[in-house]
């Protein structure tokens, strides 16, 4: 994604955020916020429309107060006869109309002690007359003689409410008493003012519209949730507010319902949304503005930064840079970008430095050594001149830098590339292929005499001692050399025959000079190539394991055989053991092969017994299988297999595996004790002391053909092979002596007391399916003997 879309979706989606969270904190805190300010005015409304309710009640309180804390109203309840002309004067006078008008009383009336009405009347506001108290009325004040406590003091009083028929109805109560209030309370004095909407309008100063009376009933009763205030959900944007008035006797009468005009919602509400639209606007021009000083101040920008990158790169041209437009950030990047060209720059010229000579030496590398050299074989191609090619590997550098570090290396390396330097011709050339080997051009070779002394002076000083960091150090090289145009006339050829001369330096000894012939590239390839083959024999089924007897010189019969491999290969033929077995282990290849004789071997035995041959065979087991993990279990597993008893086989080991370390001693010994018997071949020819015999596990001695073959019938010829039987059997190990050839041997070795006898005399290595037939010959044979 372009780093312009990028942009464009994140303020895009800036703007969209700021724009939801506006509208979240407008809607969900200011205009709750503005609806709290509603519910509170309107409560405080609420409060003042109570607080009318209250002071009207007290109002009529005072009306009635003039008239009954009266001496007059007194007398007249005092008075045995009402109708008498004293009390037809007081009540004509007091309680007619314009007193019900005057105090907007809608009932009046006087109450004796027991409740009954000495006088009593209501007013019709409509026809404007005086009427006897109603039937309900006279209930309700026989209600109130029941429920309320009597008047104990002139301070007393009662107001509240009741429901008629008509409506609900003020109602207050005072006591009758003298005016000083000396005598003891003689009645109750009543007023009563009708709560229709009219009064309503009349008590609170408020809109009709917005207060409402309404009686008691179960379903507001359950909406206030045992509240006595109470709000109700907003509809139509007008809010509702509740509370209940309780009546005369203590118990909900009725609900008193305030409704207003959400005003300051309204009014919030249409403010928020004209700033909405005005927020939006400006984000929106904001947005625009954003992408606009983007558009120009940086992806402009990084647009020309980038088209001067692409035509440096372009143009290849590391000399190019670009010029400063500005003293912001990509002012940096392009400082920062001419840096970077500078450092290639010198980079690029250190690389083409760097391609010519080897940074640890200092002398040419393999590319300018090869440039060289194929202009030398160009300058003197046709002339009959000579070139000669000096490939030089030091010999055992490795265990410098094993032992002693790198840094003794790279300093040995440093000094034999300035000792070769010195001793070279002014037009040679000397390089560094890299590792510890060097190459020489000697550039004009007269004849070979000349090449002759010059290698011996450069042989003479690579053998010279290095003295580094107080450690003394010696260091020979094997030198292999080739000739233009004797030995190739391309430079990749000269080198590798020059590299063929000094690998077989290396297979010879080392610290010596060899030069390159046909016959030594034709020895050196055959063994590359058998190496090869040899990764391959076992799978297409070129090896063949062969059996020699070996008798016992007791009974003269064979119980135990040889197993000897033969490789017949499809490209060369029969190849000799005492060829292929050296480059099998020098190329590893031994332990595939190894496995593939027991294998085989196991497969013959079983064969053998199936036949009724009972024989032990002995395999010739290298010291890499011996190291390698693993070999006892393949062993085992093969004996499991194959139905065999570890007594089946013999396991033949050369004295130099002895010297191989502690590691080869362990699995002789775990071999050993799983019933396998070692036997020690070629005794007497490898590096083992006698105590190597006692310390190894070893059962079985086999004499070498060589001290076999010295043997001779003169008083002195047996000395040597005597004392070693005697020394075995004293050591309680068994003899072999193998290489027998003559009649004479085979009967000295018997009477020397040579437990078992080998060799050509009794029989050559057979082919696996010929070795019944052979068995019964041979023992008829050596048992007529």
């Amino acid at each position: 994604m372009k780093l312009r879309k990028k942009l464009v979706i994140f303020i895009c989606v800036v703007a969209l955020f700021g724009l939801g969270l506006t509208y979240l904190l407008l809607h969900l805190i200011m205009l709750g916020r503005f609806e709290k300010l509603d519910e509170a005015a309107l409560r405080y409304k609420l409060e003042n429309a109570v607080s009318s309710y209250q002071n009207e009640l007290q109002s009529m309180k005072t009306h009635l107060l003039k008239y009954s804390v009266w001496d007059e109203t007194y007398r007249f309840a005092e008075s045995t006869d009402p109708a008498d002309s004293i009390s037809d004067a007081y009540l004509s006078s007091n309680y007619s109309r314009t007193t019900y008008e005057i105090n907007h009383f809608d009932m009046m009336a006087l109450l004796n002690p027991s409740g009954t009405p000495l006088y009593g009347g209501t007013y019709n506001q409509d026809s404007r007359s005086i009427t006897p108290l109603t039937t309900e009325i006279l209930a309700l004040f026989r209600d109130i003689h029941q429920r309320l406590p009597e008047f104990s003091g002139a301070e007393d009083s009662t107001s509240g409410i009741v429901l008629l028929d008509k409506g609900p109805m003020l109602i207050t109560l005072t006591p009758i008493v003298n005016s000083d209030k000396t005598k003891p309370v003689i009645g109750t004095a009543v007023a009563g003012r009708m709560l229709l909407q009219e009064q309503i309008t009349q008590i609170w100063n408020e809109t009709p519209s917005t207060i409402q009376i309404t009686p008691v009933n179960p379903g507001i009763l359950a909406e206030s949730k045992s509240s006595n205030i109470w709000m109700s959900p907003a509809s139509n944007n007008v809010m509702s507010i509740h509370t209940t008035i309780y009546d005369l006797f203590g118990n909900p009468g009725v609900v008193l319902t305030l409704k207003h005009p959400r005003q300051i919602y309204l009014s919030g509400l249409q403010s928020i949304t004209s700033f909405q639209r005005c927020f939006f606007a400006v984000t929106m021009l904001m947005c625009v503005a954003s992408l606009l000083f983007v558009n120009r101040s940086i992806l402009g920008r990084m647009s020309l930064l980038t088209r001067n990158i692409r035509a440096i790169g372009n143009s290849k041209d590391l000399s190019i840079r670009i010029g400063s437009s500005g003293k912001d950030e990509f002012s940096d990047v392009e400082h920062e970008f001419n840096r970077m060209i500078d450092s290639l720059e010198q980079a690029q010229e250190e690389l083409q430095l760097q391609a010519m000579l080897d940074p640890l030496t200092q002398l040419p590398n393999r590319s300018l050594f090869f440039a060289k050299l194929n202009e030398a074989i160009a300058s003197i191609k046709g002339t009959g001149r000579q070139i000669g090619l000096v490939f030089i590997d030091l010999d055992h550098f490795k265990t410098v830098n094993d032992t002693l570090g790198h840094d003794f290396g790279d300093a040995m390396l440093k000094e034999i590339a300035l000792r070769i330097s010195q001793v070279i011709g002014r037009y040679d050339v000397v390089s560094r292929l890299g590792g510890d080997e060097f190459t020489i051009l000697l550039a004009d070779i007269p004849d070979s005499d000349s090449i002759s002394e010059q290698l011996l002076r450069i042989r003479e000083t690579l053998s010279l001692p290095h003295r580094i960091q107080g450690h003394l150090l010696y260091n020979t090289a094997s030198i292999g050399v080739s000739i233009y145009p004797q030995n190739g006339e391309d430079a990749d050829f000269l080198v590798k025959q020059a590299d063929l001369a000094m690998f077989h330096v290396k297979e010879t000894g080392r610290n010596n000079i060899f030069q390159y012939s046909e016959d030594l590239e034709e020895s050196i390839r055959r063994k590359k190539v058998l190496s090869q083959l040899l990764l391959s024999a076992a799978v297409n089924h070129e090896f063949e394991v062969h059996y020699q007897p070996i008798l016992s010189s007791g009974n003269l019969k064979v119980s135990k055989l040889e197993a000897l491999l033969r490789w017949t290969s499809p490209a060369y033929g029969p190849i000799s053991p005492g060829e292929f077995i050296p480059l099998a282990e020098t190329s590893g290849s031994i332990v595939n092969i190894g496995s593939w004789v027991l294998r085989q071997v196991c497969s013959d035995l079983r064969t053998f017994r199936q036949n009724g041959l009972e024989l032990t065979v002995a395999v010739n087991i290298s010291a890499m299988q011996l190291m390698q993990p693993g070999l006892s279990e393949l062993l085992l597993e093969l004996l499991h297999e194959y139905g065999l008893p570890s007594s089946s086989l013999e396991l033949e080991i050369t004295e130099s595996v002895l010297v191989s370390g502690d590691s080869i001693f362990h699995s002789l010994q775990q071999l050993r004790g799983h019933g396998f018997r070692i036997s020690l071949d070629d005794f007497g020819t490898g590096f083992s002391s006698l105590s190597y015999l006692r310390r190894f596990p070893v059962d079985v001695i086999k004499i070498d053909r060589s001290f076999v073959s010295e043997m001779t019938l003169g008083p002195q010829g047996d000395v040597l092979i005597k004392a070693i039987i005697e020394l075995s059997h004293t050591l309680g190990l068994q003899v072999v002596s193998e290489g027998i050839e003559l009649e004479e041997q085979f009967d000295m070795l018997r009477h020397l007391g040579s437990d078992e006898l080998q060799g050509y005399y009794i029989s050559r290595p057979v082919k696996s399916q010929e070795i019944p037939d052979f068995l019964t010959q041979n023992n008829l044979l050596y048992h007529s003997k």
